[in-house]
This record gives C-alpha cells, sequence and structure tokens, in this order.
C-alpha cells in the first residue's frame, strides 16, 4: 500500500469514525443502526429500483418482463442501443435511476455526503459477486485495469472528490478481501483483482452540465473531453477496462471515456454503473 492509499484510508477511517455513515437512512434520514444494507431503512432498501431481472445486452440498463427487443446477434437489447452502437463491449448497472435513487445521488454530488458513495460501492460488488467468482472459480482476471470516469477540475475542488472513484476504490477494496477471505491458505490462488487507475484517464475540457442537453447535444458537448496521460498509456495498453460511473443515461459519456481508452490502446472497454435510466423509445423512433 502506497502512501496516499495508506493517507486516504486513515483519513476515511476517522470520518466514518466521527461521522458515522450507517447513523441515518441515506434517503429519508430515518434513524438506524450498522446492521442495514448500504445505509437503507427497511422501508427504502425495498423501494429503490434494484436491477435483479432483465437487462440490456449491452449497456445493463432494466427491461420489463414484457419487453421483446433484439439486436441481430439475438441479444436482449434496449431501445437506445437498437438505434446506436457504442464503443463499449458490455455494461453492468445495479439500480434504475428513480426518485430515491435521484435523492440520494444529489445528496452525494451537491451535499457533502461522499461517505454514501463507499456505500454504493458496496453495492456494486454486490452486483457483480456472481462474475467476480465465476472468474475466481476459472483462475481468470475479467478486467485488468478499473478506471473511474473523472470529473472536471473546478467540480473536484468544489465538491473535494470523485464520487465515481469513491465507489471504484470501495469496489476493489471488497474484491480484495472476498479474495482473501476466499484464498485463505492457498497459496497457489491466482489473483483476479484489478489494479485501480486513476491517473491515466483525465478530463480535459470543462463542460456544461448534462441534464439538459439531448443525446446528440451531449455527444458532440463530450467531444475530445478526455483524454490518456501519456505518460501512463502503457498502463492500459493492451489491457482489459472496466470503466465506472455514478450515471447512465444516454452513454454519452461512456463512449466518450471508451472511444479514448480504445484509441490509446486498450484491448477492451465495459461499463459498471451505479444507476441507469429507463428504457424510452426516443422522439421520432
Amino acid at each position: 500500500m502506497g502512501s496516499g492509499d495508506l493517507l486516504r484510508r486513515v483519513s476515511e477511517e476517522i470520518t466514518e469514525a466521527v461521522f458515522p455513515s450507517n447513523i441515518y437512512c441515506a434517503v429519508c434520514g430515518s434513524l438506524i443502526d450498522r446492521s442495514r444494507p448500504y445505509a437503507l431503512c427497511d422501508k427504502c432498501v425495498t423501494q429503490m429500483h434494484w436491477i435483479t431481472g432483465n437487462t440490456c445486452g449491452i449497456c445493463g440498463k432494466a427491461l420489463p418482463n414484457t419487453y421483446r427487443g433484439f439486436d441481430s446477434k439475438g441479444r436482449q437489447v434496449c431501445y437506445d442501443c437498437m438505434s446506436r452502437s457504442h464503443y463499449f463491449t458490455r455494461g453492468w448497472s445495479c439500480m434504475s435511476y428513480g426518485l430515491h435513487e435521484r435523492e440520494m445521488m444529489m445528496d452525494i454530488k451537491y451535499s457533502g455526503k461522499g461517505y454514501l458513495a463507499r456505500k454504493m460501492g458496496d453495492v456494486m460488488f454486490d452486483r457483480m459477486e456472481v462474475l467476480i467468482e465465476e472468474a475466481r472459480e476459472c483462475g481468470v482476471r475479467p478486467f485488468d485495469v478499473v478506471i473511474p470516469v473523472p470529473v472536471n477540475r473546478k467540480r473536484l475542488v468544489r465538491r473535494g472528490y470523485n464520487q465515481s472513484e469513491v465507489m471504484a476504490r470501495q469496489f476493489i477494496r471488497r474484491w480484495s478481501a472476498a479474495e482473501r477471505a476466499e484464498g485463505a491458505g492457498r497459496p497457489d490462488c491466482i489473483s483476479t483483482v484489478p489494479r485501480l487507475e486513476t491517473k491515466a484517464l483525465v478530463r480535459q475540457k470543462e463542460t456544461v452540465m448534462l441534464r439538459s442537453l439531448n443525446p446528440e447535444e451531449r455527444r458532440l458537448t463530450l467531444q475530445d473531453a478526455f483524454a490518456v496521460n501519456p505518460s501512463l498509456r502503457h498502463r492500459i495498453e493492451g489491457r482489459n477496462i472496466l470503466l465506472v460511473d455514478d450515471i447512465y443515461t444516454t452513454g454519452a459519456t461512456a463512449d466518450s471515456c471508451s472511444r479514448t481508452l480504445l484509441e490509446a490502446g486498450a484491448s477492451e472497454v465495459y461499463l459498471l454503473t451505479l444507476c441507469s435510466g429507463g428504457n424510452r423509445k426516443l422522439k421520432g423512433d
């Protein structure tokens, strides 16, 4: 563990001791205890829109059980992925972006509740746990590198943290702990934990808030918004990348990052998001 990681871990432990994250529900603010998963009360945990059923075979957003949209490869895909291609190979998402999810994300991004992002890192690990266990049983590493989507400098300074990076760190931490527990007493155990890389992908252009823009406007706004640090390019060349972000709607951010990584030599880019939008037909379709 490097000195930066050690300082970060100590800082997180101090913050957790002073401001415990499992005292109040992350959504409604009700008093809870540490036994509640993801800092959610019993009521709110049942009202979150967990993605557990059919999902888009490309972006990972939830699909209704009655939905029958398929692409040319026979994959069940959402309306959006049926109408446009993406640079990432496959995506997974944890929750649909509903009212409760929105309130929680607003608190994380704009109310200084970065500690909740660590809880959402737990959500991400639990969402991917089956895939991770299968990889471990096969002795393969599904992803070589995990990269959180970077935020622009002004927002990072104002917020004090990148919520996607906080989630990614906790995701890797849980993965490492699970592997240590599974591999205890097995010196021949091959590590499947990917490396967390937070400096290779940078945001080189300030952009306006995307939520008021249509899909095409988002793509134009994000054109050339990201770049790979030339001195760290070797860390992604030939690697399978797992890109981590908080919210997926049209895929403009994920595609811009994925294209940048692929052009810099990444083998494939996969996507893991906390929340994703609904399966809606675009106007005119």
